[in-house]
């Protein structure tokens, strides 16, 4: 049984096909048409699933979406009565989309994609929680779903048992936790659902001494149920986030080409801290509710993996399963998941312990761009081409990393990525150069799941996180060692790797190892801060002759720069 699972019009559209409840392929539409955060509906990615697993659309049983678009309009029509006459001009502005595409949905997939199967609409955060709880590996378990708003829901608590998901509790839109972090990325001159983790990363430079002002925003409960202060907020009505309150408050906003002051980082730093402590304040309320030691986290706030690292220290859950692609991207798996599972009452599930779902292309189709480009290159067996890469890294070059399947998700995790050494503290600067990125931006360590506790302060020894989405403090003796992917709050986001998920990587790293005695690689994504993560060769070439990259691996083949 094939499923096709599809999200579309805010950002990040993706499409994930399953065979018989297993996910078999999934990719962003940005992949494909090169626009960052695409929000189109997925065509590019609905055709390379079909193409590459040799697929008619009608082979296809259902297709399954990953909101209610009817009840999403519903809200928005709501939120226009409600603050006319100040939201007339967006209204007039969104109203063409929503009657054209954005609502009919269904005549797209029927006419355009011409599918003559079932197809299922699935609430939003229904979506959001069946993309990580199904594919977890507990019986039972807590669920959080936390964004910017789906159809009404912003937050829904949740508990998972066997195959059935029960809602437990929900805060309803205006009231966002997501869009009160979205609000300070915007009045930073960051870009709203593009930017939150550069502000997360802003946040380690500066103080919280904003904290107690912008409490004066928000109305928390013990059981960590809020409302915002709508009075400083103005994404109802407005184009803008926040109101003229707002500034009063916290001054003026940022430009987007002003320099960072002290003022910009304490604001970083006081969000960052606020938006933590009502996270576990609902995580405490959670567990109160399920009492289960096993958590499941989604929505684009689970994307904060400062927060989600601290979890298991100020809460009291001990197994956390955030899947790599919490976001709208990955609610088409959620859609898919919960059609397979829910609707068609399907029974076995299958885990997912890596995202490698992506398109790949052979060493012939590889061989054939380089020679275009009239690139000198080398062919080299594996083992070669690991110790070749190895002795790079220890040189001090930077390598762009392209091998098997692309990545499905915000973060590269060893197939589409930049790697380098690790212990240099200018290496960050050099490598924020090649991505020609802002300086403040952390780096990542990809590291030997059998070695993590050996760097970084894990919950347990052999911590697993292989999709990228919790931060640790960096031990006290290890920060000179890999001084390159310390931030400047002594902790590192980590990707644990194991040779089961992702053999060629882990063989990459444990030869570093052997080499070093550093069981980690600095990793970041293959792109450029203007471009999504490469999809194809042409691409890759492209970024490697653009950029200060020193080599290329890609495939079987090695090129260098003179």
């Amino acid at each position: 049984m094939y499923i096709l699972g599809i999200s579309a019009y805010y950002h990040d559209s993706a499409a994930v096909l399953l065979k018989d409840g297993e996910i078999i392929s999934a990719a962003e539409e940005e992949r494909f048409t090169r626009i960052k955060h695409d929000n189109s509906f997925p065509f590019k990615a609905i055709d390379w699933i079909l193409q590459s697993n040799n697929l008619d659309i009608n082979e296809i049983e259902h297709i399954a979406y990953y909101e209610k678009p009817l009840l999403k309009f519903e809200r928005i029509l709501e939120t226009f009565v409600e603050t006319y006459p100040f939201s007339i001009k967006p209204f007039v502005q969104a109203i063409p989309e929503w009657l054209g595409d954005k609502i009919k949905v269904k005549n797209t997939i029927q006419k355009k994609l011409k599918f003559n199967g079932s197809v299922y609409f699935v609430p939003h955060h229904v979506s959001h929680t069946a993309s990580v709880y199904f594919p977890s590996s507990f019986d039972k378990a807590a669920i959080l779903t936390i964004d910017g708003v789906g159809e009404y829901q912003t937050t829904g608590l949740w508990q998972g048992e066997g195959n059935s998901i029960k809602p437990l509790a929900s805060i309803r839109f205006p009231h966002s936790l997501g869009l009160l972090y979205s609000t300070f990325t915007a009045f930073l001159g960051f870009q709203v659902n593009n930017d939150e983790w550069k502000m997360m990363g802003l946040s380690a430079y500066g103080k919280p001494t904003y904290e107690s002002d912008i409490w004066k925003l928000i109305d928390m409960k013990s059981d960590g149920s809020f409302h915002l202060n709508m009075e400083y907020f103005a994404y109802r009505e407005s184009f803008r986030m926040w109101s003229h309150s707002f500034e009063k408050l916290f001054g003026i906003p940022k430009h987007k080409d002003q320099p960072f002051t002290k003022r910009h980082k304490d604001l970083a730093a006081s969000i960052q801290k606020v938006t933590e402590e009502i996270y576990f304040t609902i995580l405490n309320h959670l567990y109160s509710l399920t009492q289960t030691p096993n958590l499941c986290l989604s929505g684009g706030v689970a994307l904060n993996s400062l927060a989600n690292g601290k979890a298991y220290d100020r809460t009291p859950f001990r197994k956390i399963y955030a899947i790599g692609v919490p976001g709208d991207n990955g609610a088409a798996l959620g859609a898919a998941l919960y059609t397979y599972h829910t609707i068609l009452k399907q029974q076995k599930r299958a885990s997912i312990h890596h995202l490698y779902f992506g398109s790949s292309y052979s060493d012939r189709e590889i061989e054939k761009v380089l020679k275009s480009h009239k690139l000198k290159y080398e062919k080299l067996d594996k083992q070669s081409l690991i110790k070749k890469t190895v002795d790079f890294l220890i040189k001090g070059d930077i390598v762009g990393w392209y091998q098997g399947k692309m990545e499905f998700g915000p973060r590269a995790l060893g197939s589409r990525s930049i790697l380098a050494h690790p212990t240099e503290k200018k290496m960050k600067d050099r490598v924020n150069e090649v991505k020609m990125r802002e300086q403040f931006r952390p780096f990542a360590a990809s590291v030997l799941q059998d070695r993590v506790h050996e760097l970084f302060e894990v919950p347990e020894k052999e911590h697993a996180s292989p999709f990228m989405n919790f931060v640790f403090q960096v031990k006290r003796d290890q920060r000179n060692k890999i001084a390159a992917i310390v931030h400047a709050d002594n902790t590192c986001r980590i990707q644990t790797v194991t040779k089961q998920t992702n053999p060629l990587y882990y063989e990459l790293i444990h030869a570093f190892y052997k080499k070093t005695g550093i069981p980690c690689v600095l990793n970041t994504s293959f792109n450029t801060k203007i471009e999504p993560i490469v999809e194809n060769t042409q691409q890759a070439v492209h970024d490697f002759q653009t950029t200060q990259m020193d080599h290329l691996v890609i495939g079987s083949y090695l090129v260098s720069k003179d």
